[in-house]
């Protein structure tokens, strides 16, 4: 395996991973059953957002946009082949959110490379938030006009945000500070 793959594996599998301890320390065993909604959005969007990382970071753009339509199509395919339109919206736009803010993400940490390790993983999830924050904003808005309210719509993924965001930045940190030991 070549220098470049082992990166690209290590860096999912590290984002991932420090998602999944964050994921046991705040939700317990609850985040290995997939009939609660912290094992779908922890565990499924820490892997989701741990891969395109690994390929925003390693790869060229033709496999970045094969990577996001593929993880849309996968998450598709875990969510059921009976859904809805309402549910295919909605897992339309947070895999968009999650996608977006680790994009934003990237773009961040390669313009402030001055920023020490594990500070700069702080601003994952506040990407991720802010993007839950706009698809939460725009579902209310499509499927419950007259009834938004703003505090429901700031709180209502905030903890998923925060845990998903807050794993992925800490662990692809953590493998960039142990990678000249591994590699």
């Amino acid at each position: 395996m070549n220098t470049e793959t082992k990166n690209l594996a290590m860096t999912a599998l590290s984002g991932f991973a420090v998602c999944l301890i964050l994921g046991l320390i705040f939700f317990g065993a609850n985040i290995f059953s997939f009939h609660h909604s912290h094992a779908v959005v922890v565990l499924l969007n820490g892997f989701y957002g741990a891969v395109f990382y690994s390929v925003l970071k390693y790869r060229n753009r033709k496999e970045q946009i094969l990577t996001a339509f593929v993880i849309l199509i996968l998450d598709l395919i875990v969510h059921g082949k009976g859904m809805s339109s309402v549910l295919l919206l909605r897992d339309i736009l947070f895999i968009a959110a999650l996608l977006g803010a680790v994009y934003c993400y990237k773009i961040f940490i390669n313009k402030y490379k001055a920023l020490p390790l594990f500070v700069r993983s702080l601003a994952l999830p506040l990407f991720f938030g802010v993007f839950n924050i706009l698809a939460t904003i725009i579902l209310i808005i499509i499927f419950n006009p007259g009834e938004m309210k703003i505090n429901t719509a700031l709180f209502l993924n905030a903890n998923y945000a925060a845990i998903v965001g807050l794993g992925l930045g800490l662990g692809f940190d953590l493998y960039e500070k142990l990678k000249p030991k591994i590699v």
